[in-house]
């Protein structure tokens, strides 16, 4: 039940007891309650899933998304093309056609998934296809959903049939029949393999195959034209009628985050699966229950979901289940929520077997609750706009890890660009200063954040997204470049993440780093990461030489660098204090293998090998629209006087734009390494003459500033478009804002409250104090833990909140609030502690966060009216300790009104005057 805010009065007693429900990270509006629903299908369910009518699944590839995947391979397979062409086909029609290049090995398997289907022999199977060379096989891929294959951890699966392309250079129809028959000799396949007491019942179609593997080379093949014939989808909730509640079912619900993957999951907005899957994503992350529309695109896609449950009466329904890996227990989940879980985990773990899945939770606070309800937590990492140092970041979720008790499996969630809020803000101050909206929102933020999440060894990534990825909009189109360039390294590293243990962190010298040694068996993994940032802008080495001491323990192990994109082996430097290994002028992210398994290290360099050029091309985009926008901006403040063309900042963007087109001339000749060297060189450039830019924006010097714009890189005409000196506007404070620092009793109708939570916790005093030294009052709010151990940071350990009277705006206003604050901290130092002060416009998400250090500071921010809702400003203590608020102030800006045009007066015309308005 909620409770009315106190005012702020003169000393209010902590006994008072108000919710602090109203407010919460964003994201828990609406996605942290469970939505239980029906799905209803019934309109299409009985055109796909009659119950045993003789069924056809077709598909002539004549438009969409290609949607054949390249599944398993072993020859170095790389797809070079991948697309349907209109003409070409069988009849010269449309076709989906793949161009690949593959080196030794058997096998370039694709997959094809299609609704589960009874094995009989009844089945017929078939397509059309055309190769340059002869030898590509046609299978059917059976799944048996009670036999678990030891190597995997999922269900065994079989191939059956054997079709044999052997006509190059025509079209073929390879076909597949006497399905039962060939399941028998591939059951006797599995037992000889899995022993003799595997439970091989019912199982069922799942995907066609084609191995298009011919032999090392280019291979171009195409297909079109894919039917199966009296197919007859399986019932799936047959599987219910088991003996034993504890069957193998049961454990292979335990298997949606395997060891050896480290999985890569998507906030969904309405993408095409296909398109995500072509991006490196393995899953979707809903925040509503899946209709039969996504679930069937995801089963056809080989996308795994994580979704609300939704209960299921249709039982011919269960099909559709396949794609949904863990139900999600809420999003933004609360101490107070804890009981609501533990209802629903106990009612989802009650389902029958084939409905049973992981329980995953969201919570940003009691994780030791949620870890005892649920099989997997999710921890979500501050946003990159809160500005915490890399050590505050780590340390955090560290904490937020060692609460659950033990060493729990868990997914890692970092945003994945500009929140709605920040978009909001930068088009309203886009279209408030008459600007051209902001179209990056950087990128290095984002990889430096995931790269430093691995050292934890997650099981899986989820990028938070507030927005389609693929809306077609540049900052989007930005955010799925550098999404995919992630996914590739977090693909190189997942099988030494995912099972590797973190080490103590080593030391690194002469540039600003931070490095920690993954340790896993033969082959260790060490993960450097810039820690040098302007703002929220990081920074590279800028030319310096990183050094990491090696440790003992490492000394006889040999160490290859590889975010160069080749193997690189190392030399071990002596120095008096022990051994380092020297990197010049190092990237953003450097990453070394550490390996005495000459075998280990030969399959890491193939893999390398494969994914080299494409993170070579996605960065090369990356760095060259950035350089474009970098220049763009520079040129601006060229016309605006704000710079010179002999500032430095010229310089660099002339070395980065050659650096960049040598790079390009350089990968076509095949030389990847050189040129990728290139591009990090015309990155790092590129960033250094941002910071620049930021720097030379920097007008307000003597206060701590949040300005929407600086959040983006591009960001000049906009920041500098409400600078009074222009003569565009200036600003006035708003008269109706009531100063109540003046004297005690102003408190007491200024219309300032105050709310407290988790008073289990903590005790919370709010008072008003005299100022020694001036007649002035100022607000003090402070908070001690009850249990002696330190308060947690981030919002589990907001106890406390300080909100401003209400301030009439108009939606379109452009706001600027100003404020003069202390924080005193009680204790040690500890991560993401201090204070947050934020509006209710740009929420939390966007707020300030301010250290304690004891010393008086003005802070100052500048927002826009989203809505013509009132504005209030919270200040937000988080942590044990005081802050203490002695100014504040709204001010307004006022664009200056464009004089009225003057026109020559020929003759005596009547609408040359202005006539007077009638009274």
């Amino acid at each position: 039940m909620k409770r009315q805010p106190h005012p702020i009065g003169i000393r209010r007693p902590s006994a008072s007891r108000t919710s602090a429900d109203n407010h919460l990270p964003q994201r828990e509006q609406g996605g942290q309650h469970l939505v239980w629903v029906t799905l209803a299908i019934a309109v299409i369910s009985p055109l796909f899933f009659p119950k045993y009518s003789r069924a056809q699944i077709q598909d002539s590839f004549d438009g969409g998304a290609p949607v054949w995947q390249l599944d398993r391979e072993d020859c170095g397979a790389q797809i070079i093309t991948h697309q349907r062409i209109s003409s070409g086909g069988r009849d010269a029609g449309p076709c989906e056609s793949i161009s690949l290049q593959t080196g030794p090995g058997t096998r370039a398997e694709f997959i094809y998934r299609i609704v589960p289907t009874e094995v009989i022999d009844e089945l017929v199977g078939s397509l059309w296809f055309w190769a340059q060379r002869p030898g590509a096989r046609m299978s059917l891929r059976v799944r048996f959903p009670f036999a678990l294959d030891p190597r995997t951890g999922q269900p065994a699966i079989a191939r059956i049939g054997n079709a044999t392309y052997s006509q190059p250079g025509q079209w073929q129809q390879l076909s597949l029949t006497n399905a039962q028959q060939q399941l028998v000799v591939q059951q006797a396949v599995l037992r000889n393999a899995l022993g003799r007491e595997v439970d091989l019942r019912q199982p069922y179609i799942d995907a066609v195959t084609i191995n298009a593997y011919a032999g090392p080379g280019t291979e171009n093949i195409r297909i079109d034209d894919l039917r199966i014939d009296r197919a007859l989808p399986v019932q799936l909730n047959r599987l219910e009628n088991r003996s034993s509640p504890t069957d193998a079912t049961d454990v292979a619900t335990r298997a949606a985050f395997p060891v050896g993957v480290v999985k890569r999951f998507l906030e969904y907005n309405g993408e095409a699966l296909p398109w995500l899957k072509a991006n490196g994503f393995t899953g979707i992350l809903m925040q509503h229950v899946p209709d039969a529309a996504i679930l069937r695109e995801a089963n056809q896609a080989g996308i795994e979901i994580i979704a609300p449950y939704a209960t299921v009466e249709r039982k011919d329904l269960t099909n559709l289940l396949a794609p949904v890996i863990a139900w999600n227990l809420g999003d933004a989940l609360l101490e107070k929520d804890v009981p609501r879980s533990v209802d629903i985990a106990g009612r989802l773990r009650r389902l029958p077997g084939v409905l049973r899945r992981e329980l995953v939770a969201f919570p940003i606070e009691s994780h030791r609750q949620y870890r005892s309800v649920s099989d997997c937590l999710a921890i979500d990492l501050p946003p990159p706009v809160r500005g915490l140092k890399p050590a505050e970041e780590s340390a955090w979720q560290a904490e937020a890890i060692r609460s659950t008790g033990h060493a729990p499996r868990f997914l890692t969630a970092i945003a994945s660009g500009p929140s709605r809020a920040l978009r909001e803000q930068i088009d309203g101050l886009a279209r408030c200063t008459d600007t051209t909206p902001i179209d990056d929102y950087g990128w290095h933020a984002t990889w430096l954040q995931t790269m430093r999440a691995l050292e934890t060894s997650p099981c899986g990534i989820v990028f938070r997204s507030s927005g389609a990825l693929d809306s077609g909009r540049a900052e989007d189109f930005q955010r799925a470049s550098v999404l995919r360039l992630i996914n590739r390294f977090i693909t190189l590293t997942q099988t030494i993440v995912s099972t590797g243990a973190a080490t103590t962190e080593l030391k690194c010298y002469d540039a600003d780093y931070r490095a920690r040694h993954i340790r896993n068996g033969n082959l260790g993994l060490i993960i450097a990461t810039s820690t040098s940032s302007v703002g929220t802008m990081p920074h590279a080495g800028n030319g310096k030489v990183l050094r990491i001491a090696i440790p003992p323990a490492l000394r006889g192990q040999q160490i290859f660098r590889f975010s160069g994109m080749q193997l690189e082996r190392m030399k071990l430097d002596a120095t008096p204090g022990g051994s380092t290994v020297d990197v010049v002028a190092p990237d953003f992210v450097e990453l070394f293998i550490v390996s005495n398994d000459p075998a280990a290290t030969a399959r890491f360099d193939r893999g390398l090998h494969q994914t080299s050029s494409q993170i070579g091309f996605d960065r090369w985009q990356l760095v060259r629209e950035s350089l474009k926008r970098t220049t763009r901006d520079w040129d601006s403040m060229r016309q605006l006087g704000l710079s010179t063309p002999t500032d430095s900042a010229y310089t660099i963007l002339q070395q980065a734009n050659r650096a960049l087109d040598e790079s390009a001339r350089v990968h076509q000749s095949g030389d990847v390494a050189s040129a990728y060297r290139l591009l990090r060189r015309a990155d790092a450039w590129d960033v250094q003459a941002t910071s620049q830019l930021i720097d030379a924006l920097a007008f307000d010097q003597d206060r701590i500033v949040s300005h929407p714009a600086l959040h983006a890189p591009n960001s000049a005409g906009l920041y500098v478009g409400m600078l009074p000196r222009f003569d565009k506007g200036n600003w006035k404070q708003d008269p109706t804002v009531l100063n109540p620092f003046e004297n005690p009793q102003l408190w007491e109708r200024s219309g300032w409250t105050h709310d407290r939570r988790r008073e289990d916790l903590a005790r919370s005093d709010v008072q008003i104090v005299e100022q020694a030294g001036n007649a002035l009052t100022a607000l003090s709010l402070s908070t001690q833990s009850l249990s002696g151990q330190p308060l947690p940071g981030g919002y589990a350990g907001t106890m406390l909140r300080g909100r401003s009277q209400s301030i009439r705006c108009q939606q379109g206003d452009c706001l600027r609030i100003d404020a003069r604050i202390r924080i005193r901290s009680a204790g040690p130092m500890r991560p993401h502690r201090g204070a947050l002060i934020y509006d209710s416009y740009a929420g939390s998400e966007l707020g300030l966060f301010v250290r304690p250090d004891n010393k008086w500071h003005n802070i100052r921010l500048y927002r826009v009216a989203t809505n013509n809702q009132p504005l209030q400003t919270t200040f937000e203590l988080i942590g044990e300790g005081e802050l203490q608020l002695e100014q504040f102030s709204v001010s307004k800006w006022v664009p200056k009104s464009a004089p009225l045009p003057i026109r020559p007066l020929i003759g005596t015309r009547p609408d040359a005057i202005i006539n007077e308005p009638v009274r």
